[in-house]
């Protein structure tokens, strides 16, 4: 059972510098995520950077990782020349989490239109896989170089189905699913599956004919109304927390566990993340988890 422990923040170098003493202080995880919008540092000094954070963290006993440039790439890109460059900006990730010591880099979902009545994905999805494990060869060879884990983040994913499958076709403990639960929470309001959901049916051996592993390798945890990703606090939206995090210490696969919120959520996200940890070591149903929610 996962008592959460580890819960930790989605971070720039401001923001590590404001928090690493509380994130090194509980060794709980870091995820860095200064390469996701910036080109102009995937083309400048990206490595001073991470030497810098890398001086931060050398005392830091918790586990560490890095979100990988997404915008403009596809990991399913059919133009060779589109996947050159998305292989070119994951090596780049790849190379950033070997500089902080990190153990897991995130990718997004290649599935945007799963769910739309123009795009079901059902003549395409071994296509589509087929072109993703095409994209990420020379970058899982480097992450088990590495020993970085790569994980696939839910996007716009509304059924789990197609995910799961591309994350299971590489058949390797390297590639892992990542879980966002503000991202599910608006596709489930569109007929997706809850965070809790997914964490259920990802984190956990599935029974039946056969014993299936579990794939949840990462989760990214924020909060938001259901009508736009936010990335607010828990407990600032309408995700249904006391689910997710029955859900959460019911894995079997010790997830990274991020708190990804907007820097002015930064706090109150600490603070919910304090007012956890009696609850989730000691889970007992009539035990608040925060402000009044009870399992």
């Amino acid at each position: 059972m996962n008592d959460l422990k580890r819960l930790g923040l989605a971070v720039k170098q401001p923001q590590l510098e404001r928090y690493a003493d509380w994130l090194m202080q509980g060794e709980r995880d870091i995820e860095l995520q200064d390469l996701c919008e910036s080109a102009e540092l995937l083309d400048g000094d990206w490595r001073a950077l991470a030497k810098a954070q890398a001086a931060l963290l050398q005392h830091h006993k918790g586990r560490v990782g890095v979100h990988a440039p997404f915008w403009n790439l596809h990991l399913d890109a059919l133009d060779p020349q589109v996947r050159r460059v998305t292989q070119q900006r994951y090596l780049q990730g790849l190379a950033f989490a070997e500089e902080v010591g990190g153990r897991w880099l995130v990718l997004h979902s290649p599935f945007y239109f799963w769910g739309h009545t123009l795009a079901q994905h059902r003549q395409t999805l071994a296509q589509e896989i087929a072109l993703a494990q095409l994209t990420l060869e020379p970058v899982l060879e480097r992450a088990a170089e590495a020993a970085v884990t790569l994980v696939i983040e839910t996007i716009l994913d509304r059924d789990p189905t197609p995910l799961l499958a591309l994350v299971a076709s590489f058949d390797s403990p390297l590639v892992r699913l990542s879980v966002d639960t503000g991202h599910a929470h608006i596709n489930a309001q569109r007929g997706g599956l809850s965070a809790q959901g997914w964490l259920s049916q990802t984190g956990q051996h599935q029974t039946g004919q056969h014993q299936v592993a579990p794939l949840l390798g990462h989760v990214h945890l924020q909060d938001n109304d259901g009508s736009a990703d936010e990335h607010l606090a828990p407990g600032a939206g309408t995700v249904h927390w006391p689910g997710v995090l029955r859900s959460l210490r019911a894995t079997t696969t010790d997830p990274y566990l991020i708190l990804e919120v907007v820097p002015d959520e930064l706090e109150a996200a600490v603070q919910w993340a304090d007012s956890l940890p009696s609850t989730l070591l000691h889970p007992e149903p009539h035990l608040a988890l925060t402000q009044g929610v009870h399992l």
